[in-house]
């Protein structure tokens, strides 16, 4: 079997994010939420066993599974996305990091994606200068979404106020 260029590497990862948006968005939401969560790594069979503990339809993507090639790809794109992503996800350095990936991603998958950072690299240099796009925000538990319950003495300093105002 011949390796493929860069280029074609690239241009495979694409086609492949192309034809499976929906796969490709799940992939992304589950690092998103790892990385949240406090993982420190997420890696592509990190990912897939996740998929199957939560019994998601990546897990029947025989390609996903298998291809190396294709995580090179989707991992970059992700991070360029979501810069936060590339606390956790290693690339190393590689030959397809010559392309303009964003470029490429409008010339081959043709939506308006907007895109934080223009590189692997960038994003990995957002989370290390603390940029605000690279920022972790941790999940908010459900006692922290419940509203809490106001007193009798709070409920009445919040009336007396909205009277003060009123009569301003």
């Amino acid at each position: 079997m011949r390796r493929k260029t860069p280029e074609q590497l690239l241009d495979y990862g694409l086609d492949w994010i192309a034809g499976h948006r929906d796969t490709y968005n799940r992939v992304m939401h589950l690092c998103l939420s790892e990385v949240e969560s406090g993982e420190e790594w997420v890696g592509r069979d990190y990912i897939y066993r996740l998929a199957k503990k939560s019994r998601l339809r990546i897990t029947n993507d025989k390609e996903f599974r298998f291809s190396h090639e294709l995580w090179s790809v989707i991992a970059r794109y992700m991070a360029m996305m979501r810069p936060v992503l590339a606390r956790a996800i290693s690339c190393n350095r590689s030959p397809i990091d010559d392309f303009d990936f964003e470029a490429k991603w409008h010339e081959r998958v043709g939506d308006g994606t907007v895109f934080l950072a223009r590189s692997y690299a960038e994003a990995k240099r957002m989370c290390e200068e603390g940029d605000p796009l690279a920022q972790v925000f941790p999940r908010k538990t459900r006692k922290d979404r419940v509203c809490k319950k106001m007193t009798k003495g709070e409920l009445c300093r919040a009336a007396q106020q909205s009277l003060f105002q009123m009569g301003a």
